[in-house]
């Protein structure tokens, strides 16, 4: 019996110390946490081991705000979540990130230690490593969802749109992910609302899978401009790229060197689906279009899923303008940008008179608008024209004032000296069809001094590339446009739209309810449907954000 109850004593004092031990150690591994983080030098690289620390400043105050105490480790093992964020970030691939930048090596070499969680070395300043770096690699792969892992003030790309506004807590999100042992899904909050993003990821995820498949090595195509019922010897190269692409099906070919009727259709296929003139015609722009390869593609689709990262969430709320400058269209949407009210072509800007990529509020619309003509457009365009032709500014009924409102005539002004950029007058075209803005304007106020506008060059827009403005957005449907958006204003319909733009006298009406505008630049999306859409980088912008991703 003695001998019983001295068992029993021994039992509980080893339980007793085994217990005390283990506090003792989560105590040790929050003194090591401190330690570590006190090291960080202010406005210096953070590093643990060889691994550098992205967010110090997140780790330093989250750390503190729960007196050091280990998240990710707990009696020298790790938490059974850090095989999910392991799987996250192995999976951010297919965000078009780099999983490499959030310590996967390092993350990966101590979760295959042990199947049982436990860390190999339980150290306690190994644990507090362990711990940090689980911590910094969510917080990185969380803030490059969310806000986006390139900074884009220093790409001078254009890209002027707000950012983001809501300020998210990357710590409490993280501490919810692990008590709700969901880290996936808690990562998975910060994708963009837009649903279109979610449809990209799949379309990545599957050129990941054929560039995977290739067998041989991706060799480029090219050759002359070719047309249909011409012969060559890259024709046979051009239809095997169309038949991999599934823009045409395969077909018994009589001879291999004839771009036949047949292929024509695949040709069409191809360039429509790439945005580009679908003539038939296998020039410069289509060449570049079949030879970009999966890996290309998986490239060009990271760099828009960034893009989709950098866009507010507010603009979603209700109502809202979408131009996507690269597809040269403009939509009005609604429902998280699923419904789409309205839809028409538009014309862009020129390669050197880019339209910003920006957004705004649709304030007022003006009918039968004037054309204040910009002192730019006057200084390096007009001029030089009025110089060669004196009955210029009468042809285009354009008029000369002065900023007194008194009008000039043209044969009063010395235009060699206005050529040298002493021209202190205004030149102004009055409302009417021949009107450079056509017959309607829509203001969004903004310092680029871009709106959209109609066109009295209505040709245009049968072409499938429709850079040709001096940066504003002209628009196909002005009227239908103007409709839509005064659809909650009893005072306009569709016949006093047209009356008002064809009245030759301005007329302006201010909106109810300011509209969302954002202006964007989009070379790659995925419908909710699945289907792929690429364009042209007319900008060519795509390489910037590409090279900025890498680093």
């Amino acid at each position: 019996m003695k001998k019983l109850i001295w068992l029993g004593c021994f039992m509980s004092l080893f339980y007793c110390t085994a217990a005390a031990q283990v506090m003792g150690s989560t105590a040790e591994v929050s003194l090591e946490i401190r330690n570590i983080l006190e090291s960080f030098a202010p406005g210096k690289a953070a590093q643990v081991g060889e691994q550098h620390l992205h967010h110090p400043d997140l780790l330093i105050a989250f750390y503190s705000n729960r007196q050091f105490e280990p998240v990710w480790v707990n009696d020298g093992k790790w938490h059974e979540s850090a095989s999910d964020l392991l799987a996250q970030i192995e999976e951010s691939k297919y965000d078009g990130l780099l999983p490499a930048s959030y310590h996967l090596s390092s993350i990966k070499e101590v979760i295959s230690r042990d199947k049982q969680q436990s860390i190999d070395n339980g150290h306690p300043v190994h644990q507090a490593y362990v711990d940090l770096l689980l911590a910094d690699a969510y917080f990185s792969l969380a803030n490059d969802l969310y806000l986006g892992k390139v900074v884009q003030k220093g790409l001078q790309n254009s890209w002027e749109i707000t950012p983001k506004r809501v300020k998210v807590d990357f710590g409490e999100a993280m501490e919810k992910g692990l008590e709700s042992g969901d880290v996936s899904k808690s990562l998975e909050d910060f994708w963009p609302r837009y649903k279109v993003y979610r449809s990209m990821r799949k379309s990545i995820k599957e050129f990941y899978e054929m560039d995977d498949s290739l067998e041989e090595k991706w060799e480029k195509v090219g050759g002359k401009t070719l047309k249909v019922n011409e012969e060559n010897k890259s024709v046979p190269a051009i239809r095997e790229r169309l038949f991999y692409w599934n823009d045409l099906p395969t077909y018994s070919v009589p001879n291999e060197e004839l771009y036949d009727s047949t292929m024509l259709a695949g040709v069409v296929h191809f360039q429509k689906r790439n945005g580009l003139d679908a003539d038939g015609v296998i020039g410069k722009d289509t060449y570049s279009a079949l030879n970009a390869s999966p890996a290309d593609m998986i490239k060009k689709i990271a760099v828009n899923m960034e893009r989709m990262r950098w866009l507010p969430d507010t603009v979603l709320d209700g109502r809202f303008v979408m131009v996507n400058i690269a597809n040269f269209q403009l939509d009005y949407l609604q429902d998280n940008g699923l419904d789409t009210v309205f839809t028409s072509k538009v014309i862009v800007g020129k390669e050197y008179h880019t339209t910003p990529v920006f957004n705004g509020e649709m304030a007022y619309i003006v009918l039968s608008p004037t054309w204040t003509v910009p002192s730019s457009i006057i200084k390096r365009e007009m001029i030089p024209k009025i110089k060669k032709d004196a009955s210029y500014l009468t042809k285009n009924h354009l008029k000369i004032l002065t900023y007194s409102g008194k009008e000039v005539s043209p044969t009063s002004i010395d235009w060699s000296k206005a050529a040298s950029g002493n021209f202190p007058y205004m030149i102004r075209q009055s409302p009417g069809p021949s009107n450079s803005l056509g017959q309607a304007k829509f203001i969004f106020p903004n310092k680029h001094n871009v709106y959209i506008h109609d066109t009295p060059s209505k040709s245009l827009f049968s072409k499938d590339l429709r850079a040709f403005s001096h940066g504003c957005i002209r628009i196909q449907q002005p009227a239908e446009f103007a409709e839509i958006l005064l659809e909650g204003d009893s005072k306009w319909d569709m016949q006093r739209i047209r009356e008002a733009m064809n009245k030759g006298k301005e007329t302006t009406v201010m909106l109810k309810e300011k509209v969302p505008v954002v202006l964007i630049y989009l070379t790659f999306w995925a419908d909710p449907s699945g289907k792929a859409h690429i364009r042209k980088d007319i900008y060519e912008r795509d390489d910037a954000v590409a090279k900025a991703l890498l680093n």
